[in-house]
């Protein structure tokens, strides 16, 4: 079980493959499990490194709660921890917003960033629903119905229509590291207060992605904040908020082929992207 000592405390992560560095930032609600099949996925080839944010998963959260940058620089604490000098960044919803701090923050840890399901700003609709989530949350609702009353609106319609995905619509028992009230709080206000006038300064070749039927993140929230970052590009994917799920390879091709785009190396050369082991 990785561990690393961060800013405000140990940070847990999970790490699989070889060759260039690739971190996964997961979403609100999320832990690393949520990155298991794209981990197993691109371990083939790239070491991939899959962080609980902090008050997610085994990372405890910070007593004096934390903000989008402060999640930036515990993932830069992991970097540093593993001798990394650089990695590629794939952040989704809530990750996405980590990993825009993170660029803006770091840009010389950011190789090329991967933007899904996420915006620069919450947008009014989602964040009408997810306060009123909080509201039901805060009156004593248990995580089952919470998981109950979310997990719907996060796929498209054609997608729940098919009885064998059912499967997404059950509540995970026996979480060992089932996230609190307190922690999911402090992470949605800390997820709605954001908002950067970083992004014209990040100069990492980024892609954004978006699902065709999102319905808390909108295809325009990603085209505005594709527009925002110098050289972006977009690409629509079919699918509601997980379109990672509902279109897996899709995903996984858009990923791949963003990661490797034009990626040339000079035969012999080192990887830039760890330091060396001064011991060998």
């Amino acid at each position: 079980m990785p561990m690393t000592e961060g800013p405000a405390g140990p940070v847990h992560w999970s790490d699989l493959g070889t060759g260039e560095p690739v971190v996964l930032l997961h979403g609100l609600g999320g832990d690393v499990s949520f990155w298991d099949a794209e981990q197993r996925a691109l371990s083939d080839a790239f070491r991939v490194l899959a962080i609980d944010l902090r008050g997610s998963g085994r990372t405890q959260a910070s007593a004096v709660g934390a903000s989008m940058d402060d999640l930036a620089d515990d993932v830069a604490a992991v970097l540093s921890d593993q001798g990394i000098d650089s990695a590629h960044i794939v952040g989704f919803s809530m990750g996405g917003l980590v990993a825009q701090a993170f660029a803006a923050r770091h840009p010389h840890a950011t190789d090329r960033l991967v933007l899904a399901a996420t915006y620069p700003t919450i947008n009014a609709q989602s964040r009408l629903f997810l306060d009123a989530v909080l509201d039901v949350y805060s009156k004593g609702a248990t995580p089952r119905q919470m998981f109950n009353l979310i997990c719907p609106w996060l796929f498209s319609i054609d997608f729940l229509s098919r009885p064998a995905n059912s499967v997404y619509l059950q509540y995970p028992e026996d979480d060992p590291f089932e996230q609190t009230l307190d922690e999911w709080r402090a992470l949605y206000l800390a997820q709605r207060s954001f908002h950067t006038d970083a992004l014209p300064v990040i100069t990492a070749p980024t892609l954004v992605l978006a699902g065709s039927e999102d319905r808390l993140v909108s295809t325009r929230d990603a085209e505005q904040l594709a527009s925002a970052i110098p050289g972006a590009r977009t690409r629509t994917l079919p699918g509601g908020h997980l379109f990672n799920i509902e279109s897996h390879e899709g995903f996984l091709d858009a990923v791949r082929g963003h990661l490797t785009r034009d990626a040339v190396r000079t035969p012999g050369s080192r990887s830039p992207h760890v330091r060396p082991d001064p011991a060998r």
